[in-house]
């Protein structure tokens, strides 16, 4: 049935025509037509949001891990995990459309940028204390951890969620760029469905971008739980 997959199990991104043919046998046929023919674009990416959408309809469906198991042995592999969250996370901003005329034009570094963007989440997941002292990671009683957390059936991640001193949770955001206001949507957003999740009265919110923008700032001058930080990176080489 999928015999012509093995060439393209050899990449971590080699599996957007198995995901074709696996949920074409599976009946979403209609799906995958309109997925081929879409001439949905986010920035420069066609074929990734393809890709996306391929895994969004794989996990909606509890498919996708048939579906590594049988056509994409790569999708268990560090890189294969890497890549679904990145089209996940393109998917979603492509959909939450918070990509404004300003914005796209402030964040044309994104593309070249976005390993980056992941490596400082990663970093800041396992280095919470940078940020505040006692801050550490979440982990439900699943074990999963609070890096890319889901909160509903539309896939909407939190970047990183933790918990504090105090044992409250912390929505934390992060932006490669700059942080402009309509961030603030997206993580009260989160905070809401924290609380509804754990049931918990108070949630945190914190920012971090690489450039705070004075209307971020004024849109939460009356939110006294969120905080903002600016972050910079040096980079030190030494002679072997």
């Amino acid at each position: 049935m999928f015999e012509n997959t093995e060439l393209d199990n050899n990449s971590e991104k080699g599996y957007l025509i198995p995901g074709y043919n696996f949920l074409t046998e599976k009946g979403f046929g209609n799906e995958v037509k309109e997925i081929k023919e879409s001439q949905d674009k986010f920035m420069q990416y066609t074929t990734t949001l393809r890709r996306g959408k391929i895994i969004d309809l794989l996990e909606k469906n509890n498919l996708l891990e048939e579906f590594i198991e049988k056509c994409w042995k790569n999708g268990n592999t560090e890189l294969g995990k890497k890549e679904i969250l990145r089209v996940k996370r393109i998917l979603s901003r492509f959909n939450d459309s918070i990509d404004s005329i300003e914005e796209n034009e402030n964040e044309e570094i994104y593309d070249s940028s976005f390993a980056y963007e992941d490596d400082l989440r990663d970093y800041l997941a396992n280095n919470l204390s940078i940020i505040e002292t006692g801050l550490k990671l979440f982990v439900d009683s699943e074990g999963k951890n609070g890096i890319e957390y889901s909160v509903d059936k539309n896939n909407k991640r939190i970047d990183i969620l933790a918990i504090d001193k105090e044992n409250k949770f912390v929505v934390i955001e992060l932006k490669v760029s700059q942080g402009y206001e309509k961030v603030i949507g997206q993580a009260l957003y989160y905070k809401s469905m924290i609380k509804e999740i754990f049931n918990q009265k108070d949630v945190r919110i914190i920012i971090l971008a690489k450039e705070i923008t004075i209307r971020l700032q004024k849109a939460v001058e009356d939110l006294p739980f969120v905080e903002l930080y600016e972050y910079s990176l040096s980079v030190n080489v030494k002679k072997v």
